[in-house]
Parts: C-alpha cells; sequence; structure tokens
C-alpha cells in the first residue's frame, strides 16, 4: 500500500489528536524506508549475537506473514485486517533489555512465567506476590525452584514470547523477525511505543486500546512484573521491512530446504538462523 492510500484510511478512521500521532508515525515510517543496514558479516555456523535495543516479532501465519511482512512491512492490523488485537493501531515486539547471544534469549524465553502468591514471612502471610522466569534448561527443577520461597499458591505458565515466537516447546510460530533496532530510524518509531507510559499518555493511548481492556491496560503499564512485561512495546503503526536484519527460523521449516530458499529470496541481505541460535543461511 502507498502512502497516500494510508494517509487516507487514517483520516478517514481517526480525528484529532489519534489523527496526528498517526500521520506523524506514517511519515518516521516512510523516512525509515531510506535506511540501508549495515551488511552483516555472518558465516553459516556463527552464533548469533543480540544487541540491547533489538526488536522481534513471531508470525503466526508464517510464511504467509513474512510475505507480507517483506512486502510492507510489519504493519498494525487495523490497515490490514489482520488478526484482532488488543492495541489495533500498533505492532507488537520484543525489545531486549540487555545484550544476549541468541541461543541464550531463546533458552530464557522458552521456559515458564511463575507468579509466587500469599508470600509467607516469619510465619505470617503478607499478600505480597512475586513473579519470575524459569529459562527452559532449569524447568526440569521446578519443584526445587518453587519451593525456595514459601507461600500458599503459584502459578506457571509458558512465557508470551515462547508462543508468539519460534520456541523450544511448540512448533506452531515456525516464523521470528529480528528488526535491528540500534538505528536512528528504529529509535525514533520507538518514541511512540504505547506500552510504556513516559511516550504516550493514558488519554492518548486510548483509541488504540481495545475498550474491554483499557481499564486493565492503564493499571498494569505501570506496574509491569513477568506476565505483563517489559520485554516488549507496542510501535504505533509498524516498522518497515529494510530494518530486518534476520529470520529464525523453528524446527520444521529449519529442515525445509525449499523454504529456507524462498526466505533468502525475499529477504536477500537477511541471515537466517536456528533455535540453537546458529546462522544456518548466511
Amino acid at each position: 500500500m502507498e502512502k497516500a492510500q494510508y494517509e487516507k484510511r487514517i483520516k478517514k478512521a481517526t480525528i484529532g489528536k489519534t489523527r496526528r500521532l498517526l500521520l506523524e508515525q506514517l511519515d518516521l515510517f516512510y523516512s525509515a524506508e531510506e535506511y540501508t543496514l549495515p551488511k552483516h558479516e555472518y558465516r553459516e555456523g556463527d552464533y548469533v549475537s543480540l544487541r540491547k535495543g533489538t526488536l522481534l516479532h513471531g508470525t503466526y501465519k508464517n510464511m504467509e506473514g513474512l510475505k507480507s511482512i517483506a512486502k510492507n512491512g510489519l504493519c498494525a492490523s487495523m490497515f490490514f485486517n489482520g488478526r484482532k488485537s488488543k492495541y489495533s493501531g500498533s505492532v507488537g515486539v520484543w525489545n531486549l533489555k540487555q545484550d544476549y547471544l541468541l541461543k541464550d534469549y531463546i533458552n530464557f524465553y522458552s521456559g515458564g512465567t511463575i507468579r509466587y502468591s500469599g508470600i509467607i514471612e516469619e510465619g505470617e502471610e503478607t499478600g505480597k506476590t512475586k513473579t519470575g522466569i524459569i529459562p527452559f534448561d532449569r524447568m526440569n527443577k521446578l519443584l526445587d525452584i518453587a519451593n525456595k520461597i514459601e507461600c500458599h499458591k503459584w502459578m506457571l505458565e509458558q512465557t508470551k514470547e515462547s508462543r508468539f515466537l519460534p520456541s523450544l516447546v511448540q512448533n506452531h510460530v515456525q516464523i521470528g523477525i529480528i528488526f535491528n533496532g540500534n538505528n536512528k530510524y528504529a529509535k525514533a518509531l520507538l518514541k511512540k511505543d504505547l506500552l510504556n507510559p513516559k511516550k504516550i499518555s493514558d488519554r492518548d493511548a486510548k483509541p488504540f486500546v481495545s475498550d474491554f481492556y483499557y481499564k486493565e491496560f492503564v493499571k498494569d503499564r505501570v506496574n509491569k512484573d513477568d506476565f505483563f512485561t517489559d520485554r516488549e512495546s507496542a510501535v504505533l503503526f509498524g516498522i518497515p521491512a529494510n530494518l530486518i536484519e534476520g529470520v529464525l527460523v523453528g524446527r520444521l521449516y529449519e529442515k525445509d530446504i525449499n523454504i529456507l530458499k524462498e526466505i533468502k529470496e525475499l529477504l536477500p541481505n537477511a541471515y537466517i538462523c536456528n533455535l540453537d541460535g546458529k546462522v544456518i543461511v548466511k
């Protein structure tokens, strides 16, 4: 879709401050399209290293989703009639808060998120809660870990990343997209992060959040834990495809030579890596 078409849709669907925010973000999106990422230096078999600020997105549509993103960029569902979202005017990405080897990041997020409730201190229930992440390679020590904190109840579920990115615990999502976030264009787009109350006020965020969820959203985004995490961002409008530096594939796609070839044809300058955190196509 051309910029003028997006502008038309935005002006038709929005008014006031909401319209202005989206049009400003649209301008930044198209400015970012002019940027050329430095050529990566990975060779096949190298471990991928991700810098703080790297952005990742998984697509449940797999190759169909990748084709759309490679052509149009990662754009909000309101512009493509995509899957209904709590934040329909934005795109969700995982925003790395530290440097990682990809293999370590995958091990981290393929584990579980635990919440301890009714924490007991000095024999008394305090009413306090605490959350934490148990990495994949520590899940077999679950009881040892959980019993270190005395409480009345604990609840465990998969991390959000393990459900929405290729992971060690599911094969439904086979495509993860790695965006370079360490350039001025990506940083400018992230200034409109819906999940950051310091960047978008509650009032300005309201038109971009589903009505049924808004009250909970306002409360949760200022009291983040390992369930409503500070590891994610919701960028208004979208992120252009030229900021893609790599593609992470799941175990099924890793074995499919034709799919790997198709990914490389779609994104010739991007590396392809697997769940071992290694480059399999440079």
